[in-house]
């Protein structure tokens, strides 16, 4: 299953009720605002390092750069994709999940 983050994790409940419902072996893409969570030094940056090492972390390049983030303090575990890769992520899970 793959889980698609939009929210802030500061605006909206919907950060943190994602992180409770995924499952290891399940993939989460943060897109939009909820790049935000990736900030260094954050509860959320926390809390995405305390999800199951099964799980599969993805943001989105340009939600990333609009938001002022640098590639370079994104978590390793974190694959940086693009719109054609979000795409490819979509078809390749039988159930896509927005939040």
């Amino acid at each position: 299953m793959l889980h698609i983050l939009r929210h802030s994790p500061h605006a909206q409940s919907c950060f943190a009720s994602c992180l409770r419902t995924i499952n290891a072996g399940q993939s989460l893409l943060l897109i939009e605002d909820a790049v935000y969570g990736l900030f260094p030094g954050t509860s959320s940056r926390s809390a995405l390092e305390y999800l199951p090492a099964t799980v599969r972390l993805y943001a989105l390049d340009v939600d990333l750069q609009a938001r002022g983030l640098a590639l370079d303090d994104v978590p390793t575990r974190a694959t940086i994709i693009n719109y054609a890769m979000m795409v490819e992520l979509t078809v390749e899970h039988h159930k896509v999940v927005s939040w």
